[in-house]
């Protein structure tokens, strides 16, 4: 029952962790300090890969196939444990927040594209042109 316990609250730390990303990720000075050290055309990259990424749906094919998991596992685990189905759904409960996180992703990633997004638009550039400076137009980092 413990260790169900401390899995429960990492599950709802990682949670937090992803709305907080959400919420917060990448503030100005973070953003100018990325933009100062790497460039403007890797945190373009970056930002077009968070957007990408918000595109997948593979997070929500993993919380799916965890929601399947948990729910076999409490329907065969629950007699050959000794214990009824309400407390091997309460083990389990950590799994819930993990999906929760899973499908989260995509919705954080599009808001953390959309804060660099208006950060690029506020320093004078447009972030829906082409990239094309004279560079090569894939980074490597």
């Amino acid at each position: 029952m413990t260790s169900g316990v401390i899995a429960s609250f990492a599950a709802v730390l990682a949670l937090g962790l992803i709305e907080g990303m959400n919420r917060f990720y990448p503030a100005r000075r973070t953003w100018e300090r990325l933009r100062s050290l790497h460039g403007r055309r890797a945190v373009r990259a970056m930002r077009e890969r968070f957007e990408a990424a918000a595109t997948e749906r593979a997070p929500k094919f993993l919380a799916m196939g965890l929601a399947v998991l948990v729910v076999l596992w409490v329907g065969v685990a629950s007699p050959l444990l000794d214990k009824r189905w309400y407390e091997t759904a309460l083990d389990a409960l950590p799994y819930v927040f993990v999906s929760v996180a899973l499908l989260r992703v995509p919705a954080m990633l599009r808001a953390i594209a959309e804060r660099m997004k208006a950060f690029e638009k506020e320093a004078g550039s447009d972030p829906d042109s082409a990239a094309g400076d004279g560079g090569p137009d894939v980074i490597a980092l």
